[in-house]
């Protein structure tokens, strides 16, 4: 009985692994939310993260709600958005300088 569970086990964890070798990694497929929702207290540097979005209109909207709620006084919003993916290496923010110096 054992064994077997450790098979099945074994066996699962390979298709896995066969899964994300052909890049049929399901956590690939979903959109990302590259709008992040931040909020901080005025008299502390440290910014909370609220939510994440995948469009800037549902942030705005969040964040319009959250103000009108106005759970605490000293509470300031703000939208941080993804603009750089720095794990893709194909760009690297050198090689956009360099394209503008160089027109």
């Amino acid at each position: 009985m054992v064994r077997g569970g450790i098979m099945n086990l074994l066996t699962g964890i390979w298709v896995d692994i066969k899964e994300i070798i052909k890049g049929e990694n399901k956590m690939e497929k979903k959109p990302i939310k590259k709008y992040i929702v931040m909020s901080k207290f005025k008299n502390q540097p440290n910014f909370i993260q609220d939510k994440q979005f995948f469009n800037r209109e549902s942030a705005d909207k969040y964040v319009e709600l959250m103000i009108e709620a106005k759970d605490y006084d000293n509470l300031e919003y703000f939208l941080f958005e993804q603009s750089h993916d720095y794990q893709h290496i194909e760009e690297s923010p050198m090689e956009d300088l360099q394209e503008v110096l160089n027109g």
